[in-house]
């Protein structure tokens, strides 16, 4: 890219991203750029910096074309230009960070020998660098984004400790956020631990009924962490006392699925994640509110409550950047009726 060009770049970049997405755009180290017909049609911003070992890591920040012009190869050949000069700076690794329903860019990166790399094999490739590598990701609070890196994971996921890291993980903020609450002093253990368990009892929820609505339209799929979310959830917990709800998600396996072929089942999925946990949210608020429950019982009840008043609205109404992980983006890209139909009374649990 030449100099003279950065406007002509930056406007192709807002056409691309989404109108809050794209206020995030920012230059690097290295732009190259796109022509066809005279025009520049797309554009890809590099970044270099020190991996542990002495090694040295390429990370492609942005990749965006014209809307028009998709189609015509520009990010193949955007990637394929990029990686060229990542080999000509002595770069040991090559990374980016995708959003999880991406899956055009899923499968740019797939097809150059990328590939995922779990929580567990960045704290391995990274060690303690694990913080440091993220800030100069940007993927300290990029919600449900992945590192792909070639060359890629040594090992292969493991789901089910994912899940489970994931739900120990939220447990253990939900605990800080209660503890900031006190101004960090004591803690009233019965509500801590009727708090917990709905965290755990949610969570669980929300993946049963995901997986079990995949499981019956024969979509095979996979669990991932949230990872940098975490970071994200644990900063609110502890400036504000907030818990916000990072759940991770159930994925299509592999990486040959597009996107808009599959959400017409996956909304299905989608529903059956949803639901069952607004229907929890109102049924513990109708609880509190018509019944007289015990106050042995109270905590657990109002717990859940919250739990999945909380996981309810984001997992519904949040469907735009920077939540367009959650189930909501799935139903609001399907049907906007849809979407309003399950959105109101997960944002109404809100107010009531």
């Amino acid at each position: 890219m030449d100099e003279e060009e950065r406007g002509q770049v930056r406007a192709v970049a807002r056409r691309a991203f989404p109108p809050i997405a794209w206020l995030f755009f920012s230059w690097k180290k290295d732009a190259l750029v796109a022509e066809y017909d005279g025009r520049i049609i797309g554009g890809i911003v590099l970044d270099t910096f020190p991996l542990p070992g002495g090694r040295k890591a390429g990370f492609i920040n942005w990749i965006f074309t014209e809307p028009e012009a998709r189609g015509l190869g520009a990010g193949q050949r955007l990637t394929e230009a990029a990686l060229e000069l990542f080999a000509e700076r002595g770069c040991d690794e090559v990374a980016a960070c995708v959003e999880g329903y991406n899956s055009s860019s899923s499968k740019l990166f797939a097809t150059r020998g990328f590939d995922i790399l779990s929580p567990g094999e960045q704290l391995r490739r990274y060690g303690m660098a694990t913080p440091l590598v993220w800030w100069r990701m940007f993927h300290l609070t990029d919600i449900g984004h992945f590192v792909w890196a070639r060359p890629g994971a040594e090992g292969k996921p493991r789901p089910a400790l994912q899940w489970a890291a994931t739900a120990v993980v939220s447990m253990a903020i939900m605990a800080l956020s209660q503890w900031r609450q006190s101004s960090f002093g004591s803690l009233d253990m019965s509500w801590l631990a009727a708090s917990m368990a709905a965290v755990l009892a949610v969570y669980g929820l929300r993946h049963a009924g995901m997986l079990l609505a995949a499981r019956a339209q024969g979509i095979r799929t996979e669990y991932r962490m949230w990872e940098s979310a975490m970071t994200l959830s644990l900063g609110l917990a502890l400036v504000f006392g907030a818990w916000y709800p990072v759940p991770g998600s159930l994925y299509p396996e592999g990486h040959r699925w597009r996107y808009r072929e599959i959400l017409p089942r996956w909304t299905a999925v989608a529903l059956a994640g949803v639901l069952p946990v607004l229907l929890v949210a109102w049924a513990a608020w109708g609880a509190l509110r018509w019944v007289d429950v015990s106050p042995a019982v109270e905590p657990w009840v109002a717990s859940l409550r919250g739990v999945a008043v909380f996981a309810a609205f984001f997992d519904a109404v949040t469907a735009f950047f920077p939540f367009t992980s959650y189930n909501g983006r799935r139903l609001w890209d399907r049907s906007r009726l849809l979407w309003l139909a399950v959105a109101v009374p997960a944002a109404a649990l809100m107010f009531v």
